[in-house]
């Protein structure tokens, strides 16, 4: 019987990588729509929109680390 536990470990970290990264993005817009109405001053939120940016960047690392351990996982024949 094939193991494949690995595979649903992954599967869980890309729904959760998803999910973040959906959040950010509707937080994003949120901040911008409130910044372009002025319904928030400009560096309250610029600095949201820079914390959000900061965020996604380090998303952005730790999924190509995820997507980096599936293809070594694959070529050594563990998923």
């Amino acid at each position: 019987m094939e193991d494949n536990s690995g595979v649903k470990k992954m599967g869980g970290y890309a729904i959760a990588t998803v999910a973040l990264s959906a959040i950010t993005l509707t937080g994003l817009a949120v901040v911008q729509g409130y910044k372009d109405t002025g319904i928030v001053d400009n560096t309250t939120a610029e600095a949201f929109i820079a914390g959000l940016a900061i965020f996604g960047t380090f998303m952005v690392v730790i999924t190509l680390s995820l997507v980096g351990k599936i293809i070594i996982g694959i070529f050594k024949g563990g998923y």
